[in-house]
């Protein structure tokens, strides 16, 4: 018996097998691409979100362990914004809504995580996000473990300090704030998609704005069918 000629059939085998399943997976995310109708598959197998540590709107530990295990919807948000991020709210609102009249799909959870955490506390997430729904989860923590959770996912956003003489100042997101920041008010400029993750924790798939729920419903309820 040849050992080294059966190992080198098992050793081509095997990258047969991996050429094959790595196409087919390819071909499942074009072929899916191509029937959905207001979202984006980003999603790459080998992209794994970095280690984080928050707290979620009880005070209680939320880390990548917390979005694994069911379907999440990931939004980034403030609760100072005026107008984008309670209308991203109200959105997710109604797509549970049309989710449970539906009753072919379980409604991912909700997440929504604080661009602001320096006025975001856990408690104030408590009260403005459940004034949406009581089952969407808030999340705050320290700005360093915000931004590097921010990364994967592509999103962006820097603060606009407005000064009594209406003056603005733009910050980065990686630019610390002026002790008088909290005094003098500031505005947050912001991406505004939505993430669909897969129960691995990792990022399948983006809603861009303006966000439509009841198409989002049906890309989802594809997306999870034939992940």
């Amino acid at each position: 018996m040849n050992y080294k000629l059966l190992s080198g059939i098992g050793v081509v085998a095997l990258a047969v097998v991996s050429f094959y399943l790595v196409n087919v997976d390819k071909d499942y995310r074009a072929i899916l691409s191509q029937q959905l109708k207001v979202s984006h598959i980003i999603y790459n197998p080998d992209k794994e979100l970095p280690k984080f540590s928050l707290l979620d709107y009880d005070n209680q530990a939320f880390n990548n362990e917390h979005l694994k295990g069911d379907w999440s919807l990931v939004l980034f948000i403030y609760t100072h914004c005026p107008d984008i991020c309670p209308t991203e709210l109200m959105d997710m609102a109604s797509l549970k809504r049309l989710m449970e009249e539906d009753k072919t799909a379980k409604m991912p959870k909700v997440v929504a995580i604080t661009f602001d955490p320096l006025r975001d506390t856990p408690e104030v997430l408590k009260t403005y996000i459940s004034y949406f729904d009581k089952d969407f989860i808030g999340v705050s923590g320290e700005q360093a473990q915000i931004d590097r959770l921010i990364k994967p996912f592509g999103a962006y956003y820097e603060r606009v300090i407005v000064a009594e003489n209406g003056k603005q100042t733009i910050l980065k997101a990686s630019e610390k704030l002026p002790e008088n920041a909290l005094k003098e008010g500031y505005i947050i400029n912001h991406t505004a998609w939505i993430y669909l993750l897969n129960p691995e924790g990792q990022i399948f798939a983006g809603f861009p704005s303006p966000h439509k729920p009841k198409e989002m419903m049906q890309d989802i309820k594809l997306i999870m069918e034939h992940f």
